[in-house]
C-alpha cells in the first residue's frame, strides 16, 4: 500500500457529498419522528428542516460524520422519544 500526498489527502478529506447527504438526512428525520412518536403532532416543515439539516451536516462532516450519523440513527430516534414525552408530560 502507498502513502498518499498533502494534495489527494485534501481532495478527499471532508465532504462526502451525496452519500453523506443520505445518510444525515435519514438521521436527522430518524430524530424527528422519534420526538413526534413520544407526543406532539406532525408537521411536514418540522419534518423537512430535520431532514435537510442532517443532509447537510451529512454532506459536509466527511466520511466519519457518516460514520457517527449511520450508528446513531436509532440513537437519534429514542432520544427524540425521550425529548417527546419530557415535553408531553410537563406540559410543554
Amino acid at each position: 500500500m502507498r502513502e498518499i500526498t498533502l494534495e489527494e489527502a485534501e481532495s478527499v478529506g471532508g465532504a462526502v457529498g451525496v452519500p453523506g447527504a443520505i445518510v444525515g438526512g435519514v438521521a436527522g428525520g430518524a430524530h424527528y419522528l422519534g420526538g413526534q412518536t413520544g407526543g406532539g403532532s406532525f408537521n411536514g416543515r418540522d419534518f423537512a428542516v430535520a431532514v435537510g439539516v442532517g443532509a447537510a451536516l451529512g454532506a459536509t462532516a466527511g466520511t466519519v460524520g457518516i460514520g457517527a450519523a449511520a450508528g446513531s440513527v436509532g440513537l437519534n430516534y429514542g432520544g427524540g422519544m425521550i425529548m417527546g414525552n419530557y415535553g408531553r408530560l410537563n406540559g410543554g
